[in-house]
């Protein structure tokens, strides 16, 4: 096993030797990468040297907020506890630094080199490392078990493409896996699948997916007021986390729809906010004009509103009628439905949800939304929708009820962990 390591090292370093040339010519190295590799500032961990340290890893969007709910536990259960979480995007360490209070510590997370791991190691010593969504670092999980840290794997899920590439380094998989502590997966499926890996059976629970715990955010983004403004003389329709080619769809659709419909807006909130320009364009093409939200106060009543800040979408859902789930029209997997379904809003997705596959199944089987396979089903699910108040209301009704009905991951999670864990 040392030579694997040994060649899993040398060959990591060398992708990151080739790849941070290509992140600085796209602007993208900055000090969240310095931090990656270990060069953070001296007294970035000073609030976790006293006391036990739980350390929560979630790699981006999704699992940071679903972390929120494990955090809010944590936090009434567990209050003598210091806590660490980190995350590896941008736009998920913006999400952490809504959710954390003012004794827990974000950072993000170590590239996963044994010798930067160890440098994070060594300042954090945490005694429990909570892992969101089967994000299997191998240096990250034998090292912290090497320093004597319980390793947890929280709301797992293996996908189809997953299960195909653990499977082909079964054999390394099956010794690492003897390094968690717990699996806490989120279904049946999943539990048979890490338990086919190698993970031991009596370390693997089945406790529901944390993401239906996420709740409804008490903040209120700085152009609350306009959008509530807006609210007594329009439907709000968002296009959320839109990623591209579905832009121009929403906004061809958006034009034919207002000729029938002429109190409809449109706000899109772009996956990326780099295309924000190249989003802009294609509304003058399309003969519109635009406005960005965080200069709501320059002017009013542009057709086309555009989200361009980062951590504020779940809070803005609450101001829709209407909401469409973005990267499921093209082949990017779609995103989570459930941040709008809280606030009991009518959802539409298109065929490609394979990354919330199960969530998008069980919307389905309640009734919950509206899946649509093309631009024409879309508009004709949105012309309906438009055109009756009370199935827009019964349509968020439904997806609310899901919520209720699934909640509870969180604490059985927790659950789990305090008696094989923290006993």
């Amino acid at each position: 096993m040392f030579l694997f390591y040994f060649v899993y090292d040398i060959l990591l370093f060398v992708a990151l030797l080739v790849y941070l040339p290509v992140y600085a010519l796209r602007g993208r190295v900055g000090w969240h990468i310095l931090m990656r590799l270990g060069f953070f500032p001296a007294d970035q961990f000073e609030a976790l040297k006293d006391g036990e340290v739980v350390w929560l890893h979630a790699v981006s969007v999704g699992e940071a907020r679903a972390a929120e709910s494990v955090l809010r536990l944590m936090r009434r259960r567990w209050p003598k506890t210091r806590r660490v979480i980190s995350t590896v995007t941008p736009t998920g360490y913006q999400i952490l630094r809504h959710i954390v209070e003012k004794d827990e510590t974000i950072c993000y997370a170590p590239v996963d080199l044994s010798c930067v791991v160890r440098r994070f190691l060594a300042e954090i010593r945490p005694s429990l490392l909570v892992i969101f969504e089967t994000e299997l670092w191998p240096n990250l999980i034998r090292l912290s078990r090497a320093r004597g840290a319980k390793v947890v794997i929280v709301n797992g899920r293996i996908s189809d493409r997953s299960l195909g590439r653990y499977g082909r380094m079964q054999w390394f998989w099956r010794r690492l896996l003897k390094d968690v502590a717990l699996f806490c997966m989120q279904t049946e499926e999943a539990a048979e699948r890490i338990k086919a890996l190698g993970a031991w059976y009596r370390d693997v629970a089945v406790t529901g997916n944390i993401k239906f715990d996420v709740s409804a955010d008490a903040r209120e983004p700085s152009f609350a007021d306009v959008l509530r403004r807006t609210a007594p003389d329009h439907i709000l329709w968002i296009a959320g986390s839109t990623h591209d080619n579905e832009e121009e769809t929403a906004l061809r659709l958006y034009k034919s729809l207002r000729k029938d419909f002429p109190h409809l807006r449109l706000l899109i909130a772009p996956r990326h906010l780099e295309r924000l320009d190249k989003i802009r364009r294609t509304i003058r093409l399309e003969g519109l004009d635009s406005l960005l939200l965080s200069r709501a106060g320059e002017a009013q009543g542009s057709s086309v509103l555009l989200l361009d800040t980062i951590g504020d979408l779940s809070a803005t859902y609450q101001f829709a009628d209407i909401v469409f789930i973005g990267g499921s029209l093209v082949k990017k997997g779609g995103h989570n439905p459930i941040e709008p379904a809280v606030y009991g809003k009518a959802i539409l997705f298109g065929p490609h949800m394979g990354n919330f596959k199960e969530i998008r199944d069980r919307f389905i089987a309640d009734g919950a939304a509206i899946e649509v396979n093309s631009p024409q089903e879309m508009e004709f699910a949105l012309r309906r929708l438009l055109s009756s108040r009370q199935e827009r209301q019964a349509l968020g009704a439904r997806a609310r009820q899901l919520i209720e009905k699934n909640r509870g991951a969180a604490a059985r999670t927790l659950d789990f962990m305090e008696k094989r864990v923290r006993a």
